[in-house]
């Protein structure tokens, strides 16, 4: 991996070359097989459906990253915008090309006015909590077991419950805009903390089992906080060899 990316512009994925370079690069990251593949057709009717896909590409035209974002509404059909897939080259994981995608899809939410968007990760996976967390300002409210089922054909989903946290991403929010220095915000105080590996695939290619056990325990913690009212909105991300931790806070408001 690097962290100096080639030059490259994002814009949006129009056309079918746009979206079959989205599709491979799905098969590189994810390995997925085509049963779990988005398809061509999904992206095409997203497009033109409301929702839209932002490719980062490079100067050549290579596709760097894209992030796949559908049009939504919750249960009192107030509208959002659902991040479907976030996706980098792998060999620029580090480059910083993730957080101008999302930062181009909250540019996009804006411009449309609207407020939220809402993804999922993997709550064992401690440099996604703390992009989505700490350097997006998203929050966590829900947790979802066995999101996906086990019948992924993702080697990075093998061996474990596909379980998955709710990352709210209040766009035009206090928190939102101090993460990316427009105001300022008075820090709370954490009242609740949940550690998790610094690397849990290392764990998972070592022992499947001690894997096993830090979900189970990560599920019953998150599981338990949340049913107590409160929320993460805090991310600790640990040294090498030393625990990362997501911190909890009194769910007062609601962004």
């Amino acid at each position: 991996m690097t962290s100096t990316p080639p030059s490259y512009t994002i814009r949006d994925c129009t056309g079918f070359d746009d979206f079959a370079a989205c599709i491979q690069l799905q098969r590189d990251i994810w390995q997925f097989s085509d049963l779990d593949i988005t398809p061509l057709r999904s992206f095409v009717i997203t497009k033109h459906g409301g929702g839209f896909t932002l490719g980062a590409f490079e100067d050549g035209g290579r596709l760097l990253g894209f992030a796949h974002a559908l049009p939504a509404f919750d249960l009192e059909l107030r509208p959002y915008f659902y991040s479907h897939m976030l996706a980098v080259d792998a060999r620029l994981q580090n480059a910083g090309i993730g957080v101008q995608l999302k930062l181009a899809q909250r540019r996009r939410a804006l411009e449309r006015r609207v407020p939220l968007m809402v993804w999922t990760f993997d709550p064992l996976q401690s440099r996604n909590a703390h992009l989505n967390i700490v350097k997006l300002g998203g929050v966590v409210r829900a947790y979802h077991v066995n999101y996906y089922g086990n019948a992924s054909t993702s080697a990075l989903h093998r061996g474990l419950d596909t379980d998955r946290v709710f990352v709210e991403w209040w766009v035009d929010s206090d928190r939102v805009k101090a993460t990316f220095g427009e105001t300022e915000v008075q820090p709370a105080t954490p009242l609740a903390a949940i550690e998790i590996p610094f690397d849990i695939e290392r764990i998972k290619a070592q022992e499947m089992e001690r894997a096993r056990e830090w979900q189970l325990r990560v599920r019953a913690d998150f599981q338990r906080h949340l049913a107590d009212g409160l929320y993460c909105a805090g991310f600790e991300r640990g040294a090498e060899g030393s625990p990362s931790r997501y911190l909890f806070f009194r769910d007062e408001a609601r962004s």
